[in-house]
């Protein structure tokens, strides 16, 4: 598998990723946001056949270039099931997917395993997806913090999904997130999660770091 990364110049600076086999002309693209010229840019110059969209969550500026890059191409598109046609708002994306994804569903690139894991707190229906020593967290988890909240009980469910699902996984495998350049692996996001438990974090909610030092960064 070759991972193609790309940038968005966007208010948002988001990241979205082409997933190409090493075999075929096959290609799996996890998350497309308003405006997915980069994405198409980047298809024509690799002259790749995408056989699926994958969908960390349901936010617009993860899923509101679909109808734009469907006009274009023919792929299944893939959800996790709670964030499947919700109610659409200036977050929130409609999204009626091909597939709707359970924790721990497996998809294939080639011969290569891409797993599902379910991570509700940012979303309900937030996904992460792992092949071989790559996550793929979309806004589950960045350097120095996690998605952002709206309300404390969704922080407390964000926290706890993250200690069951994330914090067990193998410590060298790299993630890669929604947002800005990542460049981290899960042993230091256990570093710094393992700090941060540690302090007084009830009631807080929206944008928490972890750490000092990353905000700038942004």
């Amino acid at each position: 598998m070759i991972l193609h990364k790309i940038h968005f110049d966007n208010s948002y600076l988001n990241t979205s990723y082409i997933l190409k086999d090493l075999h075929s002309n096959e290609a799996i693209i996890i998350d497309v946001p308003e405006d997915p010229f980069p994405i198409i840019e980047q298809i024509e110059k690799l002259k790749v056949k995408i056989k699926l969209v994958l969908l960390t969550h349901h936010h617009l500026d993860h899923s509101g270039g679909l109808s734009a890059l469907r006009e274009k191409y023919d792929f299944s598109v893939a959800l996790g099931q709670t964030d499947c046609r919700s109610n659409p708002n200036e977050r929130v994306g409609y999204v009626d997917p091909d597939i709707e994804i359970n924790d721990g569903d497996v998809f294939y690139i080639g011969e290569e395993e891409i797993k599902s894991i379910t991570v509700p707190g940012h979303t309900l229906g937030s996904n992460c997806f792992l092949i071989d020593n790559k996550l793929f967290t979309g806004d589950v988890l960045f350097p120095g913090r996690a998605g952002i909240t709206d309300s404390p009980e969704q922080f407390e469910l964000a926290i706890s999904s993250l200690k069951d699902k994330i914090y067990v996984l193998n410590e060298e495998i790299e993630f890669f997130p929604g947002h800005g350049k990542g460049g981290e692996k899960i042993k230091d996001f256990k570093t710094q999660f393992d700090t941060f438990l540690k302090s007084d974090y009830a009631g807080k909610h929206g944008v928490v770091w972890w750490v000092d030092g990353y905000k700038g960064q942004w």
